[in-house]
């Protein structure tokens, strides 16, 4: 999860999923859509993060206990 990758496949779908052709497939409100798109933006912004927070840790206590 250290890749940059990763952030990257965020930002797109990010930029994909606020698009507005993307915004008229879906037939319901606009509004509808904003408020469950950027709640599962967030979570998977939050996964990401708590991810790459429990990699570091691992990795930090690794190289602890080597020393």
């Amino acid at each position: 999860m250290r890749n940059p990758e990763i952030w990257l496949f965020i930002f797109v779908l990010g930029l994909l999923g606020l698009n507005w052709p993307f915004l008229e497939i879906f037939h319901i409100s606009v509004a509808k859509y904003l408020i469950v798109f950027w709640f599962f933006y967030i979570v998977l912004v939050a996964f990401a993060v708590f991810a790459m927070r429990r990699q570091r840790l691992a990795q930090k206590n690794r190289t602890k206990n080597l020393s």
